[in-house]
């Protein structure tokens, strides 16, 4: 007898259970959406939500009725043409977006609220009996801008500042070197040698001396190159001749042999000297 009724019991709650799981299978709800309700800053160029319910919405007949289950209005309560899109492989999934085909652009820091009317049904025919909305507000472009003027202001003052101080760090370095080179302690030098001060002032004078010498000598090196290779210009031109001396002004006397002759002359006073 117990054992009866403790069967008749089970048999009573596991009916319960599948009825509880049915009805609840039955019922369609709107599981979430994205943007979510409430939700800013949200893109202006993709207006629009991306729905997901309980249950596939995506056959003929439940298309052809939830259609017109769906609408977007602007905060003014302006009407926004949208365009809805049934998902065939996510069978709860729906997509609806603001049709800028038909000229729509969204406002900027604006808000829009999305309608999903009671009685939109399912691929079963079970139906949505509370209607549901979703409200979200776009970014304010002029805040974004203003945030990237101003990024881009430091971004620019930094790397300006930054070279500022490689270029003043450069100089310092210059000058540090120059004022090296030019301030000679011969007291320094001396104790730090071991030399008396006369021999140290004799040294430098010295040193000095050879470098003028060196760089005036480096100086009429290269004024002698530059007149010898005007001098080789005349070797290797045809009709090019080196001129000693200025030219007669007798026009019988500026032919090519008297050239000729007149260097030959001056070249042969120059070896008697």
């Amino acid at each position: 007898m117990k054992r009866l009724s403790l069967i008749t019991t089970l048999t009573a709650i596991m009916l319960m259970l599948s009825a509880s799981f049915s009805f609840a299978a039955d019922n369609l709800e709107l599981v979430s959406s994205y943007p979510e309700d409430g939700q800013k800053n949200t893109s202006m160029e993709n207006l629009g939500v991306k729905l997901t319910f309980s249950n596939p919405i995506n056959s003929e007949e439940a298309k052809k009725i939830d259609a017109s289950k769906f609408s977007i209005k602007d905060e003014d309560g302006e009407t926004v043409p949208i365009q809805i899109l049934f998902s065939e492989k996510n069978d709860g999934l729906v997509l609806v977006l603001a049709d800028v085909d038909g000229g729509f652009t969204a406002k900027n820091n604006a808000e829009y609220t999305l309608t999903i009317d009671a009685g939109l049904v399912d691929n079963e025919g079970n139906v949505m009996e509370q209607a549901k909305t979703v409200t979200f507000k776009t970014y304010n472009q002029k805040v974004n801008n203003s945030i990237n003027m101003v990024m881009m202001c430091v971004m620019f003052g930094g790397i300006m500042v930054l070279t500022m101080r490689q270029n003043q760090k450069k100089d310092d370095e210059e000058e540090t070197t120059e004022s090296k080179e030019a301030a000679f302690n011969p007291y320094k030098e001396a104790k730090k040698t071991g030399k008396s001060v006369e021999e140290v002032r004799a040294a430098q004078a010295k040193k000095e001396a050879k470098q003028a010498k060196r760089k005036a000598r480096k100086k009429k090196d290269d004024a002698q190159a530059q007149e010898k290779k005007i001098e080789n210009c005349a070797e290797y031109l045809n009709n090019v001749y080196h001129v000693h001396a200025p030219a007669p002004t007798n026009k019988a006397d500026r032919s090519v042999e008297a050239l000729k002759a007149e260097r030959k002359k001056s070249k042969g006073g120059k070896g008697k000297k």
